[in-house]
């Protein structure tokens, strides 16, 4: 059974790449939309836009520092690193640099598009996530995850309704896309009022939809300021000789809706 899921998996990865690289030079997928801002990291300054992750005790955040060795800037990208901490810490054993701005107001329809590549290895979760400005509610849009060495990510939605309430599949809350991490893709959502939609290459992914429920919690995600957190996330079980791992990326943009008739995703 096992063989015959990984065989599926393969198959779809192949069709998505050819997609992918379709897609790659064909930018009509925005259609609708106009860019609003971008960062392509010529400079990186902590002041500006973009702080650096605090530590804290959210799984996500355990190792972060704001040490220098994991922040760089090389050939036009952001190198975010993950490492073993140097002063060789038993409690806090590495240290890994995260990066986080505003991205969403509530009521707010815009889309986000991320271009980046993953150096991977086991134990390392590299994410671009979008969290609640000031909320601890377990409430996360990730763009992108990818695990230890897996050929794909998972690109999903979280909520009290996903977890509290033990709905994940009422509608699907998240979608595996098979990609090659080592090699460079553009990850993208679009926030409407009604729906989250997720796109890897300009190739539409995923779609969760805002449905009537008496369940609470279903969508919340247009009712709230989201920050955009990029970064390494490692456990225990990290493979040490697989460090320092990167993340490299390359751009960050924003785009508006040149009309206001884009206010829903009809599709």
């Amino acid at each position: 059974m096992r063989k015959y899921l990984i065989a599926i998996l393969i198959i779809a990865t192949a069709i998505l790449s050819s997609c992918f690289r379709q897609y790659n030079n064909d930018d009509t997928y925005r259609k609708g939309w106009t860019l609003a801002w971008e960062d392509d990291f010529d400079e990186f300054s902590n002041e500006s836009v973009w702080s650096k992750t605090p530590r804290d005790k959210q799984h996500s955040f355990r190792y972060m520092s704001d040490s220098e060795s994991l922040y760089k800037l090389q050939d036009g990208n952001l190198v975010l690193r993950g490492m073993q901490d140097p002063e060789g810490n038993e409690k806090l054993p590495f240290i890994t640099g995260g990066i986080y701005t505003q991205a969403f107001k509530a009521n707010e329809t815009k889309r986000l598009e991320i271009r980046a590549r993953i150096n991977p290895t086991y134990g390392v979760t590299p994410y671009i996530s979008l969290f609640p400005n000031n909320s601890s509610e377990n409430i996360v849009i990730d763009l992108i995850e990818q695990y230890d060495t897996d050929e794909f990510i998972y690109q999903s939605v979280t909520s009290q309704y996903t977890t509290t309430e033990g709905m994940p599949d009422n509608p699907p809350s998240s979608a595996l896309v098979g990609v090659n991490p080592i090699e460079y893709h553009i990850y993208g959502v679009e926030k409407y009022p009604d729906s989250v939609v997720f796109y890897v290459d300009g190739t539409r992914t995923k779609k969760y939809p805002r449905i009537p429920t008496k369940i609470p919690g279903q969508f919340p995600f247009n009712d709230l300021d989201f920050d955009l957190y990029i970064g390494l996330r490692l456990d225990k079980d990290t493979d040490h000789a697989g460090l320092p791992v990167d993340f490299y990326i390359d751009w960050v943009r924003f785009y508006e809706p040149n009309s206001v008739n884009l206010t829903t995703d009809e599709n």
